[in-house]
C-alpha cells in the first residue's frame, strides 16, 4: 500500500520488500479484490489508491512504523503478525495455558512457538513463574511499539483488509537429500514461507532432475566427490564437519582417531554403485593409498540400517550425520569433510528463504554439536582460521 502511494513499480516495489514480482502480484490482485470497494485500482500494469485505499492509508503507516520499530529493536529484517499476536496474547492472559486457550492452540504448541520467537528475537520475551509469566526487561522495551501496532492493525481489520503477511511467498518446493526434524514448521513460523519439502535420493555426479525443478536444494557436498553447480543457481555451505568412520564391535582403536590406512583390510560399507558416497569412499581411500573392499553398497533404508547394527562394515559420515542405529565412530586422522550445502534460484523469494534456511542449518548443526560432542565444537571454534563457520556468537 505504502508503494504504491509513493508511485513505485512493480520491479522496485519487489525489491523494497524483498520478494519476487509473482509474489507481490499476487498481494497486489488481494487488494484489487472482488468487491465494489477495493483497496487498489488497477489500470494496465499500474496499481492506484482508492478512496478507500488512502482512508486507510494512515493506519498502513502506523503500523509500519510500529513493526519497523520492533524489527531494530531486536534485529530482525521482517516482523510476522502472527509473532505480534502470540506475545501480545501470551503478556495479556499472564500464562501461556490461557493464551492458547484465547488462540485455540495446543499448549505445548503454543510454547514451543513462544521459544522460536525468543530464538528468532535473540532474547528472554517473558520471565516465566510458577504462578504464570511476566514481561522481560526486552518486551518491555518493545511493548509500546506492540501496542501501536496491535492498535493500527485493529484499525485495518475493521476495513476488512486482507489479513496476510505481505511477505509470504507461496509454493516453494524445497528438495532435501536428509529429512530434517522441524524444518517445515519452523519455516512457516519464522521465514513466513509456505514450502512443499521432498526428500530425495541423490546419486549420481550431477544434479538430479528433482533438483533442477526445485526453488532451494539441501544436499551434502562429499569429498573428492562434489556435484558441479547449474549455471544460474546460487549455494551456501550450511556448515562443514569433520568425517568419522563407524566401526564394527570389536576393532580395536589407538587413540581418539583411526587413519584410513588402518582401515585398508576391512570390508566397506558405501551408497550404491556410482552414488556420490560410493565414489567418494573409493576417491578418499585410493588418496590413502588402497583400494577399499567394498562389499555392501547400500547405505541408506532398512538394508544399510542392519549391517551396521550388525558391525559386519566400516563406513564413512560425518560428525552429526550418523545414521539411526549405528555402532560406534571415531573421527578420521586425516582432514576429510563433510559439506551440507543449499542451493537456490537466485532473483525472487527463494533468495530470502535460503538464506534463512543457511541460518537455520548452521544453528540446528551447532546445537547437535554441542549436545553430542560438546569437545568437538571447543576445538572447532578454538580454531577460527581453519574452521571459519564455528565462530562464537
Amino acid at each position: 500500500m505504502l508503494g504504491v502511494a509513493d508511485g513505485a513499480e512493480l520491479p522496485a516495489l519487489a525489491q523494497r520488500l524483498g520478494l519476487g514480482e509473482t509474489a507481490v502480484r499476487k498481494r497486489l490482485r488481494r487488494l484489487c479484490g472482488s468487491g465494489a470497494n477495493p483497496w487498489l485500482r488497477r489500470t494496465g500494469t499500474d496499481y492506484h489508491l482508492t478512496d478507500r485505499g488512502r482512508d486507510a492509508l494512515g493506519a498502513v503507516g502506523e503500523a509500519a512504523a510500529a513493526g519497523a520499530a520492533v524489527c531494530d529493536l531486536v534485529g530482525v529484517d521482517v516482523l510476522p503478525m502472527r509473532h505480534v499476536r502470540v506475545v501480545t496474547a501470551v503478556l495479556g492472559s499472564g500464562s501461556i495455558s490461557g493464551a492458547a486457550r484465547q488462540l485455540g492452540l495446543p499448549q505445548p504448541s503454543l510454547s514451543a512457538q513462544v521459544t522460536r520467537i525468543e530464538r528468532r528475537f535473540g532474547t528472554e520475551l517473558f520471565q516465566r513463574t510458577p504462578g504464570g509469566v511476566s514481561a522481560a526487561p526486552a518486551l518491555v522495551e518493545l511493548l509500546p511499539h506492540l501496542r501501536l501496532l496491535e492498535k493500527a492493525l485493529s484499525r485495518l481489520s475493521a476495513t476488512g483488509m486482507p489479513d496476510d503477511d505481505p511477505t509470504l511467498p507461496c509454493d516453494l518446493e524445497v528438495v532435501c537429500e536428509f529429512g530434517f526434524a522441524g524444518l517445515l514448521d519452523a519455516l512457516r513460523e519464522e521465514a513466513m514461507v509456505d514450502v512443499q519439502q521432498h526428500i530425495v535420493s541423490i546419486p549420481g555426479p550431477d544434479w538430479a532432475p528433482q533438483m533442477l525443478s526445485a526453488d532451494i536444494c539441501v544436499y551434502a557436498d562429499l569429498p573428492l566427490a562434489s556435484l558441479a553447480v547449474p549455471a544460474g543457481w546460487d549455494t551456501a555451505v550450511a556448515f562443514e564437519e569433520p568425517a568419522y568412520v563407524l566401526l564394527p564391535p570389536g576393532v580395536g582403536v589407538d587413540g581418539e582417531t583411526v587413519a584410513l590406512r588402518e582401515l585398508a583390510g576391512h570390508d566397506w560399507l558405501t551408497g550404491p554403485a556410482g552414488s556420490r558416497n560410493h565414489r567418494s569412499v573409493l576417491a578418499v581411500c585410493r588418496a590413502a593409498g588402497f583400494a577399499p573392499r567394498v562389499r555392501f553398497t547400500a547405505l541408506n533404508g532398512p538394508s544399510g540400517r542392519h549391517i551396521l547394527q550388525e558391525g559386519a562394515a566400516v563406513a564413512l559420515t560425518g560428525a552429526t550425520l550418523i545414521p539411526a542405529g549405528a555402532p560406534r565412530t571415531v573421527r578420521l586422522a586425516e582432514d576429510v569433510r563433510v559439506k551440507v550445502v543449499v542451493g537456490w534460484r537466485p532473483g525472487g523469494p527463494a533468495t530470502t528463504t535460503a538464506g534463512w534456511l543457511v541460518r537455520w542449518l548452521r544453528g540446528q548443526h551447532l546445537r547437535r554439536l554441542a549436545e553430542r560432542r560438546p569437545e568437538l565444537l571447543a576445538e572447532l571454534r578454538a580454531d577460527p582460521a581453519g574452521w571459519p563457520g564455528y565462530a562464537q556468537d
